[in-house]
């Protein structure tokens, strides 16, 4: 029986020929896949990580999404991948979840790589699979166009579809394996001069309210608007930093809030990403500690940040495997047994030494622009560290991995298994978000950092916020992806060896750095023998140790200083600064007195038992200052 994808891509160049209109119904093959109308994924940037990647997979080089935020009425992504011939796109339209990646149909449809159906065309190993990418801005809209060329055809497809939203009802009706309606389609074809051109446009119309509140992140908005009225209970979300202004809902041409961008009109894509990613960095001088995304950014800006991390994008200054020894970072290869120090010579890099080949792009790059603003991973590695620690420079622990699922049964271990990987350790990681461990999967994400390192159960919370790490999956895992692809199935094989590996190159990275703080604490105390330390210095050691370990690294720095001078460098380097003058002024008003060495050792005091870690500088200052005026407090 002919296949209905093959009658309506016949059906489509019939009609390139006689100028007609086509109509048909969207289709999915399968019950649950029907739930793609409603929408599956989380978040908008889901829906935007999904069609670059499906232009990543047709081999483009270039993704351009265009917003008219902070309206957020239309949405266009274009890309210059290979396009969709009509019987490509009568397969997309015929088969929801039925793909052609990866499979000998896709071979004979031409999207994938004729000798290996798990690559491009170009050779990029594919990210998508399940063939739902390019519905998943059904929880944007249900009205979208899809416009498709192929270089050397000398015309343009265009697919307008409009789809349904199933309710539990119509889907009871159905019985299994039946196939489900899910929209309509209107193709038309035109004739295009460009001939050598290629690409697919896809342009999202009506937004429904709630994508639009989302992107404008009106929740946020609101609850700040009640807070200045007094209406709410607790504590408000705080302003971001960072913002794209809000817009009058009656007139989207009035703004109500002004624009706060931390790049200026004529800043070129690069420079205004970079400049976004300073900001954010630059968070931990005047705001907190730690900087954390949703302080600093708006939903909007949020959005750029966490696609910037899941798609496969450059980095923002190089990629992990590509550091020298003149980056001024200790690097240690993790084996079966130990971490051993790396020694690069030269100009050599960390990949080039351990042979870690998953930074390589068969096609040169990706380059990903959303609303002017060039996409790289916000993910850098400083040579400076973070924090006092006597170990005196960041640390970086690398591995390669060939698991032997691959000589098991596919049934039993899920076929063949290989990726290599990084920790970075650093006394702070910034921004919040990026501590823990991301996996990629064929250079791609859809899953956050995950600070619990994959269930990681041993008592070692200090240390692990101060590790950075990303696993780029080679061979693999895919099958332990999830239908959203933003979380895993924890019971396939494949999931469980990498937990395994991870739990392993932990402790390995963990257990260096007890050695080297060991070493370095020993030969402290033989040099200070001769030295009498205070009470309050003794006691403050006896405190850290209890809380942190006795291999933990020193308590940080305490600086007071008058008016918080000094203040952005040292709080960068790690230090605890305090405004003296502040601290004495609140002091005076209630008669107390308390001096500067019992203020610094409160400071430590609170930093051991962690009080101040989530805290911003302004409450960490007025939590020192409250308390040295209850216990400095006279008669």
């Amino acid at each position: 029986m002919t296949d209905r994808a093959e009658d309506l891509a016949r059906e489509i160049r019939l009609g390139r020929q006689s100028g007609q209109t086509v109509r048909t119904t969207l289709r999915v093959d399968d019950r649950v896949l029907a739930r793609v109308t409603d929408g599956i994924y989380r978040r908008p940037s889901s829906a935007f990580r999904e069609l670059i990647s499906n232009a990543y997979d047709a081999d483009a080089t270039e993704v351009i999404l265009q917003t008219d935020a902070p309206r957020f009425q239309r949405i266009i992504v274009r890309d210059n991948g290979r396009g969709m011939s009509p019987e490509m796109l009568a397969d997309l339209v015929t088969h929801i979840g039925g793909s052609s990646k990866r499979t000998a149909k896709g071979k004979r449809l031409g999207t994938v790589d004729p000798s290996d159906p798990k690559l491009s065309i170009g050779g990029r190993r594919l990210i998508g699979k399940i063939g739902i990418g390019m519905f998943s801005v059904a929880q944007l809209t249900h009205h979208f166009q899809v416009i498709t060329k192929r270089r050397g055809d000398d015309f343009r497809t265009s697919a307008v579809i409009v789809m349904k939203t199933h309710t539990e009802e119509m889907l009871a009706t159905i019985s299994d394996g039946d196939v489900f309606e899910t929209g309509t389609v209107t193709i038309t074809s035109e004739p295009a001069a460009d001939v050598h051109a290629q690409g697919t446009e896809i342009i999202l119309m009506e937004l429904t309210d709630q994508a639009r509140e989302l992107l404008q992140g009106m929740e946020r908005w609101s609850i700040l608007d009640r807070a200045e009225k007094g209406d709410i209970d607790g504590t408000p979300p705080k302003r971001p930093s960072y913002h794209i202004g809000r817009v009058a809902t009656d007139d989207f041409d009035v703004f109500v809030e002004e624009p706060r961008l931390p790049w200026a009109s004529a800043d070129s894509p690069k420079t205004r990403f970079r400049k976004l990613y300073d900001a954010v960095r630059n968070e931990v001088r005047e705001r907190k500690a730690t900087p954390v995304i949703e302080d600093s950014l708006d939903d909007y800006l949020g959005m750029i940040w966490l696609l910037s991390l899941a798609v496969p994008v450059r980095y923002i200054d190089r990629h992990p495997f590509d550091l020298t020894a003149a980056d001024g970072i200790g690097f240690f290869n993790l084996t079966s047994r130990t971490a051993e120090p790396v020694l690069l010579a030269g100009g050599e890099t960390i990949g080039e030494k351990l042979a870690l080949t998953s930074s390589q792009d068969p096609l040169g790059g990706f380059r990903v622009l959303v609303d002017d603003i060039e996409l790289m991973r916000p993910i850098s590695f400083d040579s400076q560290l973070r924090g006092n620690s006597d170990i005196g420079r960041p640390l970086m622990f690398f591995g390669k991995v060939v698991s032997g699922l691959g000589a098991v049964p596919s049934d039993e271990g899920g076929g063949a298994l290989t990726f290599e990987a990084y920790l970075y350790w650093n006394q702070k990681i910034t921004p919040k978000e990026n501590n823990g461990v991301l996996v990629r999967v064929n250079n791609a994400s859809g899953v956050l950092f995950d600070p619990a390192f994959l269930g990681y159960q041993v008592s070692e919370l200090t240390r692990l916020r101060q590790l950075m790490s990303e696993v780029f999956i080679t061979e693999g895992l895919d099958a332990a992806l999830n239908i959203d692809r933003e979380s895993f199935n924890f019971s396939h094989p494949h999931y469980q060896y990498l937990q395994k590996w991870v739990h392993f190159a932990v402790r390995q990275t963990t257990n260096k750095l007890k050695g080297l703080n060991k070493e370095n604490l020993e030969a402290k105390r033989a040099r200070e023998a001769d030295t009498r330390a205070s009470r309050l210095d003794t006691l403050v050691e006896q405190v850290w140790q209890a809380r942190r370990g006795a291999d933990a690294e020193p308590p940080p720095t305490v600086r007071l200083a008058p008016r918080g001078q000094a203040l952005l460098d040292d709080r960068e380097r790690g230090v605890l600064v305090f405004d003296s003058d502040e601290i004495a002024a609140k002091a005076d008003n209630r008669g107390a007195a308390i001096q500067d060495p019992q203020l610094e050792a409160l400071a430590k005091v609170l930093s051991a038992w962690g009080l101040l870690d989530d805290l911003s500088w302004e409450d960490q200052q007025s939590l020192l200052a409250d308390i040295a005026a209850v216990f400095g407090v006279r008669g």
